[in-house]
């Protein structure tokens, strides 16, 4: 509940405020927030380094 009532504030807001990876942060739906770096996949790498995984549950914070 707390995830859909977090996109639809962010989808009121306008077509370029919607980041999904920020969604689900801000409703706790992520397996790990990456404060330091930056996610990929499942897990957070350095921001300068290129992520090789597919989309997973780690978010950006």
């Amino acid at each position: 509940m707390r995830l859909v009532a977090t996109l639809l504030l962010i989808a009121a807001a306008g077509p370029a405020a919607i980041d999904p990876c920020t969604a689900r942060a801000a409703a706790g739906a992520c397996c790990k927030v990456c404060t330091k770096g930056k996610a990929c996949g499942n897990t957070c790498i350095a921001r300068h380094l290129n992520c090789h995984q597919p989309p997973g549950c780690a978010c950006n914070g």
